[in-house]
């Protein structure tokens, strides 16, 4: 009985990879179709291992096709394949891909390649640019991972994939520049069998990050819509509830840490929606939110109480504060409108404001009961005005 092969056929390793990315492209290809339009970057995800596909199938034919095919074309292809991870990255974290500088080099490399292949036939000449070249894609790659610090599992599988991928890929030059290339990319060597390993199981892997990724987004996504009021986009009863909630355990926690809570009416509502039309009535519901939340900035948190009624939740806020806060609200829903504005034949909008603070342990309930009283009266002293809580 002869030996076992010690190294596995670097032929069959190519012919694997290739597999296990149609099976990656097919998976990725299908939640496309079911994920929401807003999660970007997975077109590029399912075709990358697709264009990997077609680099291993050249590859494999080294010997039977011209090697302008499959030694120039075929790590052109293979090359292309990674710049399409990269945009799908691109797409997904940034919301665009801007990878046309690396399309040149790959042409660039096309060319260079094309000299070592048929002018002056260069086996270690080629694996130094085709290594190099790999190895600064990978790491731009990982590069853009890592200035977006993503703590999520699949970013981190995605960013470790990445430099481990541009790890190997780097070794291979070094090995190449120390002449221990081989002679030929079918050479059953250790280092070349551990080379087209990395980029069989990066492939695979790669997909795989890339689903664990898209699904937390849509996780995230999900998780902010049902937390969020569809009209104005600020928080809605339930969210804002919670968030109060919150609030008041950290109250009880800090002891001296204030809290307060503004409850706001839109003052005459209905009749703009009687003489404007809802569509109308929406629009300026929208824009009295968009001047509240430019008022407040990271200082409080918004949310819908429901029809008109709107409550801003101020953390670390005393009495003086808080009423402070809400005189500035006033002002800010009450500017003019732009001249040209849809929203101009409207008028000015006011607001009225009631003002509760505590700064010791107090319930949720209590806290908007004191607001909205406080709310009341300000509509009944004429409206257009901020009253503190009696």
């Amino acid at each position: 009985m002869g030996n076992m092969p010690t190294v596995i056929d670097p032929r069959s390793i190519i012919l694997l990879a290739g597999i296990m990315g149609v099976i990656m492209a097919v998976v990725v290809f299908f939640m496309r179709r079911s994920y929401p339009r807003s999660i970007r970057g997975l077109r590029e995800w399912a075709w990358a291992p697709l264009v990997a596909f077609a680099s291993t199938m050249l590859f494999s034919a080294r010997s039977v096709l011209p090697d302008l095919m499959t030694v120039v074309l075929a790590n052109m292809v293979l090359f292309q394949a990674c710049i399409l991870y990269y945009a799908g990255s691109q797409q997904f974290l940034l919301g665009h891909s801007r990878t046309g500088g690396w399309t040149l080099v790959n042409l660039a490399m096309g060319a260079v390649l094309a000299w070592f292949t048929l002018v002056r036939p260069d086996y270690e000449a080629r694996l130094l640019v085709v290594t190099l070249l790999v190895t600064l894609l990978f790491l731009n790659h990982a590069g853009l991972y890592v200035r977006h610090r993503g703590r999520v599992f699949g970013m981190g599988l995605m960013t470790g994939l990445l430099l481990l991928q541009a790890l190997v890929a780097g070794l291979r030059f070094v090995s190449a520049v120390f002449g221990l290339a081989g002679s030929d990319l079918m050479e059953a060597t250790w280092i070349q069998s551990l080379y087209i390993t990395m980029y069989s199981l990066t492939v695979l892997l790669l997909s795989i990050a890339a689903i664990l990724m898209a699904t937390d987004r849509v996780h995230t996504e999900f998780e902010y819509l049902a937390s969020r009021d569809p009209l104005t986009g600020v928080l809605n009863r339930r969210a804002l509830l919670d968030a109060c909630e919150a609030e008041a355990r950290r109250l009880a926690r800090a002891g001296s840490r204030g809290l307060a809570l503004l409850m706001i009416d839109v003052d005459h509502f209905k009749r703009i929606n009687d003489r404007f039309g809802h569509q109308q009535g929406d629009a300026v519901l929208r824009a009295a939110v968009q001047r509240m939340q430019e008022a407040t900035g990271q200082a409080g948190v918004l949310g819908r109480y429901g029809g008109e009624e709107f409550a801003l939740l101020l953390p670390g806020a005393d009495a003086q504060a808080a009423l402070d806060h809400a005189d500035r609200l006033r002002h800010a829903v009450a500017a003019p409108f732009e001249s040209g504005s849809p929203l101009q034949p409207v008028g000015p909008v006011s607001v009225s404001i009631g003002v509760a603070s505590v700064s010791t342990q107090t319930s949720v309930d209590a806290l908007f009961a004191s607001a909205d009283a406080a709310l009341y009266r300000a509509k009944a002293q004429g409206r257009d005005r901020v009253v503190a809580a009696a």
